[in-house]
């Protein structure tokens, strides 16, 4: 279904929006992240609605789409709903110049079991958990946690590295892998989101890491 209104840009701090007129839990009947595709003045990109509280939201612009939409008269919008973007990051409103945050401390976030990825991504970006699997489902990949830590805008080497070399040290801040369980390192502290942060930690554990760019 086919959502349509005249709106103009808005702009708060840094970030671009357009607000959408009407109550989206009681028109959409969703909440949290809602993955739309969206056309203004013709021009056609998908993105995820973003919630401002009570079911009030906006369209996040990003400088890609606000170079080609760019105006101060009111646009033809319209919208739907899809299952998921193309990719996580697609349009997020974040990039690596913009981040979410800048990452100076890590609090210890709870995940529950099989969330390891998205644990480590909620504690590097600050946000809540739930707001995490709404972004990934429940997909604990690599590859998907990459993507969630692009949309957030958070910095990370090009790939992992597989060993540890012997008297090497772990970067400042890094995500590891255990045989397939995801722990964040920051710090000197091991932060495991389904038990909390760790005393101690065998680093022979370590079968690869995926440093975060601070």
């Amino acid at each position: 279904m086919q959502y349509t209104f005249r709106g103009s840009l808005l702009k708060e701090g840094a970030k671009m929006f357009i607000s959408i007129p009407f109550n989206v839990w009681e028109v959409l009947g969703q909440k949290g992240l809602i993955p739309v595709n969206v056309t203004i003045n013709d021009f056609n990109f998908e993105c995820k609605l973003v919630p401002k509280g009570n079911g009030n939201y906006y369209i996040p612009i990003v400088k890609d789409v606000l170079k080609i939409i760019n105006s101060s008269e009111e646009l033809d919008i319209s919208f739907e709903v899809i299952s998921h973007l193309t990719r996580i990051n697609n349009n997020s409103p974040y990039s690596i110049e913009d981040p979410i945050r800048k990452i100076d401390s890590i609090e210890i976030i709870k995940s529950g079991d099989r969330l390891c990825g998205q644990g480590c991504v909620a504690m590097l970006a600050g946000v809540s958990i739930d707001e995490v699997i709404t972004l990934m489902k429940a997909k604990t990949s690599l590859s998907k946690v990459i993507e969630a830590l692009d949309y957030y805008g958070i910095g990370h080497s090009d790939k992992m590295a597989y060993k540890l070399k012997k008297d090497h040290k772990l970067p400042k801040c890094c995500i590891i892998n255990t045989s397939g369980h995801l722990i964040l390192f920051y710090d000197g502290k091991y932060y495991d989101s389904s038990i909390g942060i760790l005393e101690d930690f065998d680093l022979n554990k370590i079968t690869g890491y995926l440093e975060i760019i601070l």
